[in-house]
C-alpha cells in the first residue's frame, strides 16, 4: 500500500482559515455563541470595556480572554500557566482567542479583575447549554455503597516502610551507576 505524502514544509496556495479547521460542532463554538449573544448592556454589567483606551499598546479583547477562561472551566483547565500553554498548543483555545497568546500574568490579571463578573456569567452559560440540549441538568446521588480499592494493608506503607523502600531504591541506583561507570560506552 502506498504512503501518503508527508511534508510539513509544503506550502498552501489557499491555506485553511482557523475557522475552517475547528469543527462546526466543537464545544468551543458554544462558548463563542454565548459570548456573541451578550448585548452591550450585559457587557457593561460585567464591567468589561469593549472599546479599549487610546493610550498604551493594544490590549487583548475581553471577549477573547473571557472565552479562554470559560472554555478552560469547561475542560477542567484552571491554571493560568496551563491556559497559556493551551492558547499556544491547542486549536480550540487559539480559535477562541483569535490567535491571541496571552501570558499567564495577563490571564491572572483578567481573572482577578473580573472574578465576580465571571461567577455571574458561568450560570448563564450552563442555562444556555441546558436550553440548547448540550448538557442535562440531572440529579446525581450517591447511595453510600462501598467500593473496593487496591489499598490493602500489605500494599500501603507507613513512614518506616517508606524509609526501607527508599533505602532499597538507593542501593539499586548505586548498583546501576556502578554498572554504568564500568562500561566504556558514553
Amino acid at each position: 500500500m502506498p504512503l501518503r505524502p508527508f511534508r510539513r514544509d509544503q506550502g498552501w496556495l489557499l491555506p485553511p482559515s482557523l475557522d475552517e479547521m475547528l469543527p462546526q460542532d466543537h464545544p468551543a463554538r458554544f462558548v463563542d455563541a454565548v459570548l456573541e449573544g451578550l448585548s452591550d448592556e450585559e457587557w457593561d454589567k460585567l464591567g468589561m470595556e469593549m472599546e479599549g483606551g487610546p493610550a498604551g499598546p493594544p490590549a487583548y479583547h475581553p471577549r477573547a480572554l473571557l472565552g479562554i477562561w470559560i472554555y478552560g472551566f469547561m475542560t477542567g483547565t484552571r491554571s493560568t500557566r496551563k491556559l497559556e500553554a493551551a492558547c499556544r498548543d491547542q486549536l480550540s483555545y487559539a480559535w477562541l482567542g483569535a490567535m491571541a497568546r496571552p501570558d499567564h500574568n495577563t490571564l491572572w490579571r483578567f481573572w482577578r479583575a473580573h472574578r465576580d463578573d465571571m461567577r455571574r456569567l458561568l450560570p448563564m452559560t450552563v442555562h444556555a447549554a441546558a436550553r440548547m440540549g448540550l448538557v442535562e441538568l440531572a440529579f446525581q446521588a450517591v447511595d453510600g455503597t462501598r467500593v473496593g480499592a487496591s489499598a490493602s494493608r500489605d500494599r500501603t506503607l507507613d513512614e518506616a516502610g517508606l524509609r526501607r523502600l527508599l533505602a532499597r531504591v538507593e542501593v539499586e541506583l548505586d548498583a546501576l551507576e556502578a554498572q554504568n561507570s564500568t562500561e566504556n560506552e558514553p
